[in-house]
Formats: C-alpha cells, sequence, structure tokens
C-alpha cells in the first residue's frame, strides 16, 4: 500500500479541479470564505482517503494584500494555547488589484503511531485554484488520549476585511464520553477539552 501521506496530497491535488471555475470577485478589500460540501456528488469517492475530519471552503479575494494566510489555533482546556503554525498562499495579479478565487482544504489523521496515553494528529492542508496550489503538513499533540472527535464547521458565508481573520473550519476532541455542541465562538471553544481552528485572513507576504 502507498504511503499515506502521499495519497493524502495527490487526492488534495487532484480536488483542485474543484477550484477551477469562472472567477467570482468579491468587494474589493473584503475576504470571502463560502462553505463548501467536499464530498458532494461523484467526490465522495475521496472519502476514504481523506477521512472524515476533512473539510473545505472557498476563498475570494481582491484588494492590494499579497497572500492569503492559514493559521493553526490549539485549544486545551479551554485555553488558546496559540501555536502559531501558518502557511500560506500568494495571490494572484491583475491589472488594478490583486486577488484570489479558489479553495482552501484540509484533512487531519490519527497516524499508526499515536502513544497509548496521548494522541497525535497529521494535519494535511492545501490552497488550490487554476493557477496550481501549495501544500502544507504539521503534527498536533495532545496530553490525553481522545475517546471522540468531532467537525466544527463554517455553515454560512462570511465576508471580513484585510489583516482581520475568519474562522473556517475546526475540529474537536475529548477523553471523556461527553462532548459539547461547538462552534468558533471562544465562549464554545472554552467548553473543548481539546480543539483546533484554522483561520484565515489576507496579508502582506512576510
Amino acid at each position: 500500500m502507498g504511503n499515506p501521506l502521499r495519497i493524502v496530497l495527490l487526492v488534495l491535488s487532484s480536488l483542485m479541479l474543484l477550484a477551477c471555475s469562472t472567477s467570482v470577485r468579491t468587494q474589493p478589500g473584503m475576504l470571502r470564505i463560502e462553505p463548501v460540501d467536499l464530498f458532494a456528488g461523484e467526490d465522495k469517492k475521496f472519502k476514504p482517503f481523506l477521512g472524515v475530519m476533512s473539510g473545505a471552503v472557498k476563498v475570494s479575494y481582491e484588494g492590494k494584500k499579497e497572500a492569503i494566510r492559514a493559521v493553526f489555533e490549539v485549544w486545551e482546556n479551554g485555553v488558546n494555547t496559540k501555536t502559531g503554525k501558518t502557511f500560506g498562499e500568494l495571490t494572484r495579479e491583475s491589472n488594478r488589484n490583486r486577488y484570489y478565487d479558489g479553495q482552501f482544504l484540509i484533512s487531519v489523521a490519527e497516524p499508526d503511531w499515536n502513544k497509548e496515553g496521548s494522541s497525535q494528529y497529521v494535519v494535511t492542508a492545501a490552497f488550490v485554484d487554476d493557477k496550481g496550489h501549495s501544500s502544507y503538513r504539521t503534527e498536533l499533540a495532545a496530553d490525553q488520549k481522545h475517546m471522540g472527535s468531532g467537525l466544527i464547521q463554517l455553515h454560512k458565508s462570511v465576508q471580513v476585511s484585510e489583516q482581520e481573520e475568519a474562522a473556517v473550519w475546526g475540529m474537536q476532541a475529548t477523553d471523556e464520553n461527553v462532548m459539547y455542541v461547538m462552534d468558533f465562538s471562544p465562549e464554545r471553544l472554552k467548553q473543548a477539552k481539546w480543539a483546533m481552528v484554522v483561520k484565515l485572513s489576507a496579508v502582506d507576504e512576510e
């Protein structure tokens, strides 16, 4: 059997076809995020490779900023540890402004080497559009061995100004028999035993 990480990257690359559509520009100076059903229709065939802890959002931007940045936050026992893990994709040049019209995809899996007393997660993410794609991989560890996990999803479109962040996808996990209904608000995230949240923003390239 092939390398699981390589399979995930190949599937994410294949899904860049989802982002190859007519460019729909949002209001200048604003970043617009729309929820996407990653496994809609025939694309449900990718679910065995990406797993249930996967998701995607459509990303639209027009303005002066040079990149779209993804920031990964981890909440443990109600506290935001602000891991600061980030990666991004450059916006595209046009005659008057810069723009981006594509998708952000993410998949989280528990590796085979998970320790008995703790849980680890392999995070694979990608920005994809009709110009190409960039991918990112990182590992996150929790002090507890989790018994269950669930998605934190975006259910409606959001729009934020430049330099503001928009929470677009997340997951929660627990070592207990109770799991709360979760959203991206700090009040809810403080109830999570462990959670990861991804936020997107339009920024200048560092």
